[in-house]
């Protein structure tokens, strides 16, 4: 075998034996490929018993240190975890959680009290303002009660929330359905009273415009009664702002499928309070 060819022999030896070594044997974990990623907790409640190691989803460290958590007391709390490699090598993970307090759910409604006119649309839910605590945030509104829109009467409805810990909140909202009012009846004119004729005098006779020719007075038409209204009105005391007021306004009288008008309402000082819809 010529030197040159030993050579070449030797060198695919040792290339052959690094090989095996680099995969048989791998190589220590360097620091920065440790890792631990946490659950999305943000929140426990307090005095809540919790285990460090339950705020962990994955890990690529062969150990780790925990801390101690302390939720005695509301707050933030920042936790320190340490993960470990096979050779020892340590790197730092930092957690967040805030202990809160189990404090009863808020529940605000827009109006304790609705006035509406017969067969007038109404949505209970929409007059919910805020529902939710401080642990769970947003919570759900169950709502009972039942009541007639057209039916004229006072219904009582009833909201409820509950959160995780069991606390309720409960608020009433008083529905009063009205019937429509009759618009007051424009009053009659008031007659001259007749002198006294003889038997023989007649009364004087209307002039045909047509004919030119006597004709005797027409009989009056009977004044028909006039068409009911029904008032409602959007006030800025209650919440509501100028756009909405006008929009809720619109809307009524849209879905009313009558005539309709919405004034603007003003004190005796001359600000504006509100909006009232007519319909007729």
């Amino acid at each position: 075998m010529k030197k040159s060819q030993y050579m070449t022999f030797i060198l695919c030896v040792l290339l052959l034996c690094l090989g095996c070594w680099y995969f048989l044997f791998p190589k220590p974990a360097d620091k920065d490929d440790l890792s631990i990623t946490f659950k999305d907790t943000e929140k426990v409640k307090l005095n809540e018993k919790i285990e460090p190691v339950d705020l962990i989803r994955s890990t690529t460290s062969v150990k780790i240190l925990y801390p101690t958590i302390d939720t005695s007391s509301p707050g933030v709390k920042k936790l320190l975890y340490i993960a470990v490699g096979e050779d020892g090598e340590q790197k730092e993970f930092m957690k967040e959680i805030r202990v809160v307090a189990p404090t009863p759910p808020v529940l605000q409604l827009k109006k304790d009290k609705v006035e509406i006119c017969v067969k007038e649309a109404f949505d209970a839910r929409a007059y919910v303002k805020k529902a939710y605590s401080d642990y769970d945030g947003d919570l759900d509104v169950s709502i009972r009660g039942s009541f007639d829109v057209k039916k004229a009467g006072t219904y009582t409805i009833t909201y409820q929330v509950k959160d995780s810990s069991g606390h309720t909140a409960t608020k009433e909202l008083r529905l009063i359905v009205k019937e429509k009012e009759e618009a007051p009846k424009e009053k009659e004119p008031q007659h001259p009273q007749k002198t006294e004729r003889s038997s023989t005098a007649q009364p004087p006779k209307e002039q045909d415009t047509t004919t030119g020719s006597a004709s005797s007075p027409k009989a009056e038409k009977p004044q028909e009664p006039a068409p009911s209204i029904c008032v409602q009105t959007w006030l800025f005391a209650d919440g509501e702002s100028f756009s909405s007021a006008l929009e809720k306004c619109n809307a009524a009288g849209a879905a009313s499928g009558r005539r309709y008008q919405c004034d603007v309402l003003q004190d005796d000082a001359g600000i504006y309070t509100g909006y009232r819809l007519d319909l007729r």
